[in-house]
């Protein structure tokens, strides 16, 4: 092991071992909130907490409270004290004599936990390919009339195809490794969407028909079967039950500094502990700076990492998971930890 694996484990294991928090209010809480239409989750938990993924632990729950992942527009919030520390309760109208009437009650949908919009692409196309996968897919092997590129609406040949006719696959373009932030394990490759093709006929080549693209579709991009997945935004924020650290490895769109809503790759997945759901704090890691007033060679102190934001896992994968930014407090960047809250 190098010296710099060891340093960086070190500094995961110290980073993820941390006493649990005890739940402090938002300075500027209110003490009584109206969930708006265009609230998420996370939103009305922040207004009330400094740390969102303690929702669950102030909601008070009973039979009739019902599920804390589930409020709707116009549902009214209550904070309260008690012996046991804060708490939010739904508040009720009171109890009074009603005559039978016919009642009619629009349908609303709950808050979501997330912004829907930044995450949606990547609940329902393919994004990542294991490493064993990679080489091992069916590929296009060629175009109709010699062309070298085809978009929707062209025919293309592939070999390895298994589906039957009428089956749609994923075109996919596998993309750079992701790495362990530390020891540089290869935990799979990014799988970037090209679009969708349907088996038009079978064989050796088989014969497919672009039914969409995003991009243009070329000689050896890979063909991938897919389970639509439904869209959840109903699970609930919450901290990982063991700590859990690690670092973000990639970003999308290819920018260098990650912000608000941007969606990150983590080199943690579900064999470490992630789910749906999870909040991790994002630290930019500790730095050296020399001491010039002590003076003398080498002398230099090492600053505390500095917090820089927090996300929730939407999509875990076994070994890596991707994230949505929902607080920066200032630029972060690929390298930069995450570990629980």
């Amino acid at each position: 092991m190098t010296a710099k694996v060891a340093a960086g484990l070190a500094l995961l294991f110290a980073c993820a071992v941390t006493p649990a928090a005890e739940i402090v209010l938002n300075p500027d809480h209110p003490d009584r909130y109206l969930v708006q239409a265009n609230d998420t989750l996370w939103d009305v938990a922040s207004r009330f907490l400094q740390n969102p993924a303690q929702w669950s632990e102030v909601w008070y729950r009973n039979p009739v409270l019902g599920n804390p992942d589930q409020i709707y527009p116009g549902d009214v919030l209550v904070l309260r004290q008690g012996a046991g520390g804060p708490r939010i309760e739904l508040e009720t109208a009171p109890t009074v004599p009603l005559s039978p009437v016919i009642r009619v009650t629009p349908l609303v949908r709950e808050v979501p936990v997330i912004p829907e919009d930044a995450i949606r692409a990547f609940l329902t196309r393919p994004r990542v390919l294991d490493s064993a996968d990679a080489d091992t897919l069916p590929y296009v092997v060629g175009f109709p009339d010699e062309h070298i590129s085809g978009g929707a609406g062209y025919g293309l040949y592939a070999r390895g195809v298994r589906e039957a006719k009428g089956s749609v696959l994923a075109v996919v373009r596998p993309g750079p490794a992701y790495r362990d932030g530390v020891t540089e394990e290869v935990l799979g490759y990014e799988a970037l969407y090209i679009g969708d093709a349907q088996v038009r006929s079978a064989g050796e080549p088989a014969e497919l028909l672009l039914l969409r693209a995003e991009r243009e579709v070329v000689i050896g991009d890979r063909l991938l079967a897919v389970e639509p997945q439904e869209l959840t935004t109903s699970y609930t924020l919450h901290a990982p039950a063991k700590p859990v650290a690690g670092r973000i490895v990639a970003v999308r769109d290819g920018v260098t500094q990650i912000g608000q809503y941007q969606v990150i790759v983590l080199d943690r997945g579900g064999r470490d502990g992630l789910e749906v759901g999870h909040v991790l704090d994002i630290y930019r890691e500790a730095d050296t700076i020399k001491d010039y007033v002590a003076g003398g060679f080498g002398n230099v102190v090492e600053t505390p990492p500095d917090r820089s934001g927090s996300l929730v896992v939407f999509r875990p994968f076994e070994r890596i998971s991707y994230a949505l930014v929902m607080k920066a407090v200032r630029a972060m960047h690929i390298g930069d930890i995450v570990k629980s809250p």
